[in-house]
């Protein structure tokens, strides 16, 4: 099959190279303690130039949580099998993991996206949707799968307390969020009880009112992804996509 990509342009490059050292400055001395200005010093450029690229320091969080859940996305394809309630604790308690190093900032994105103003949706957006299909897969390859629809509308759910665990994780002050660990473990033994359920009818029935309520756009969105998906396979292209890209 042909491949192609798009040649970087400098001024990818330079995004880039500013990306990459302000995560160096965020990993050395935490997001909080770190200004635009040791950015710029670190990176060798102009405060300036740094905001032509980005708004501010949570635009910078946003890019890097979008890797982590591109990271997420991959790493949860590759969980070894298992029932679905053993397989979604690996992945929460994964996810946690990515996003330990980096909790301050997210504190400060998930705050700000929060706002009535915010310009960004963290629930309804491009890595939203990417992680609910990802969760919508985690459904199909587990041992006690379900069938589409309701796997589809599973993983919407699914991906819903993934967010609800990630608020709760930011906001637990307990000693090294063991709150969180325990409701992780919580939310495993009640899901491995329930699961049985998962055959009434009336249960997919509300799987489905729930998804649609979370995100009624999800399966406009991902036919229309999976369309693009297909057109470039059917060319014998693929792209190298640049997610830090505005």
């Amino acid at each position: 099959m042909r491949t192609s990509s798009k040649p970087v342009s400098r001024s990818d490059q330079a995004r880039q190279h500013i990306y990459q050292r302000a995560i160096e400055c965020f990993s050395e001395s935490g997001y909080d303690a770190v200004s635009m200005r040791e950015i710029a010093a670190k990176a060798d450029v102009s405060v300036g130039l740094i905001y032509h690229y980005f708004a501010g320091k949570e635009d910078i969080a946003r890019c890097w949580y979008s890797e982590q859940v591109e990271a997420l996305a991959e790493a949860m394809a590759g969980l070894p099998p298992g029932q679905l309630a053993d397989r979604y604790r690996q992945a929460l308690e994964l996810n946690l993991r990515r996003l330990r190093p980096m909790r301050a900032a997210m504190l400060a994105l998930f705050a700000g996206a929060m706002r009535s103003d915010a310009a960004v949706s963290l629930m309804d957006s491009p890595p939203g949707y990417r992680l609910s299909s990802a969760y919508r897969q985690l459904v199909l390859d587990s041992d006690d799968a379900l069938r589409e629809p309701a796997a589809r509308d599973l993983g919407i759910v699914l991906y819903m307390f993934h967010m609800l665990l990630i608020v709760f994780w930011l906001y637990d002050r307990s000693p090294g969020q063991a709150k969180t660990e325990r409701l992780l473990a919580f939310w495993h033994e009640m899901f491995k009880l329930l699961r049985p359920m998962f055959f009434l009818p009336m249960v997919p029935q509300g799987l489905a009112k729930l998804a649609r309520i979370v995100m009624p756009d999800h399966q406009r969105i991902t036919d229309s992804v999976s369309a693009a998906a297909q057109d470039d396979a059917g060319n014998g292209q693929h792209e190298n996509l640049n997610i830090h890209g505005q």
